[in-house]
């Protein structure tokens, strides 16, 4: 083995380089906070269900603003699709959020547009809004089970039966109600699927939800009501979703890419540069079943 020997030289650029990693590991860095400039923010909806859709338009807060965004009063919302349209009214408990009649439903097949009017700037001028969407085609659902998980002993599986659309290319957003409460509430909680993960077009027996006994929320009790849901969503909303909770996690690795602003479909109409733009407009179809606890 050859011994390396250090010169003079060497050995000072050596402590220079050590001296230095060690200095900028002590050295404080200030990361400017400040608040950025407030973006408008639509989200909305309708779907296949006789309900009232919603469309929700707030005031984006800062990142470390502990308050609910501010919703936008005094908007002008219209849904349409072909000759028909659908002037949507601001509820009078919640500013900023805007509904339809009860009686409306989507159709499978069509294409709906968004149209918003309102002046988020301030400047005594409203700006215009737009969105659209097609609604997919809609699952067929036969039935639902629960089962203890043979992958946790403290984990019960929801199963379901039914058939995919004959479409080549579908898109799902699951959704799993205990009691009326929406179990996957949250933005992580969404699961979005397509047709590889169900395999097939013919749905016997496949596992969408795993019920966590230890934990509150999931927990099954004699008598309780599950519905299982199943939306039929587009491509584009279910790469915002995917997005949305991609950037919610955060990079991996550590030093990954930098946050990037989710693409939305939403768009500006009138000229000019205007304030940020985010959310998303969409229809989806609805598909559901349902079952007591534990079946008789």
């Amino acid at each position: 083995m050859e011994l390396q020997v250090l010169t003079p030289f060497r050995r000072l650029a050596c402590i220079l380089l050590t001296a230095a990693l060690a200095q900028s590991c002590e050295e404080r860095i200030t990361i400017d906070t400040g608040t950025s400039e407030p973006r408008l923010v639509i989200y909305g909806y309708i779907t296949t269900d006789s309900l009232r859709h919603a469309v929700s338009i707030t005031r984006s807060s800062g990142y470390f603003s502990t308050t609910k965004p501010e919703g936008i009063t005094g908007a002008e919302v219209v849904i349409r699709q072909g000759e028909e349209a659908y002037i949507l009214t601001e509820s009078g408990s919640e500013p900023g959020l805007y509904q339809t009649a009860d009686s409306v439903a989507g159709e499978v097949g069509k294409t709906y547009t968004l149209h918003v009017s309102l002046d988020f700037d301030g400047d005594g001028q409203a700006e215009e809004y737009g969105a659209e969407s097609w609604l997919p085609p809609v699952s067929r659902l036969d039935s639902m089970a629960v089962r203890p998980s043979a992958l946790s002993d403290h984990h019960m599986e929801v199963l379901i039966w039914g058939r995919l659309p004959e479409e080549e290319e579908n898109y799902f957003n699951f959704r799993l109600y205990r009691n009326g409460v929406l179990v996957n509430d949250s933005l992580r909680g969404f699961r979005i699927s397509d047709d590889l993960f169900l395999g097939r077009k013919d749905i016997e027996g496949t596992p969408v939800f795993y019920l966590n006994q230890r934990r509150e929320s999931e927990q099954l009790s004699p008598g309780d009501s599950l519905t299982f849901q199943i939306d039929g969503i587009t491509s584009e909303y279910a790469g915002f979703i995917n997005n949305a909770q991609s950037e919610r996690r955060g990079s991996i690795p550590l030093f990954g890419a930098p946050p990037a602003n989710i693409e939305t479909n939403l768009r500006r109409l009138t000229p000019g540069s205007g304030a940020g733009l985010s959310g998303f407009f969409t229809a989806f179809s609805v598909s559901r079943a349902g079952m007591l606890y534990p079946p008789e």
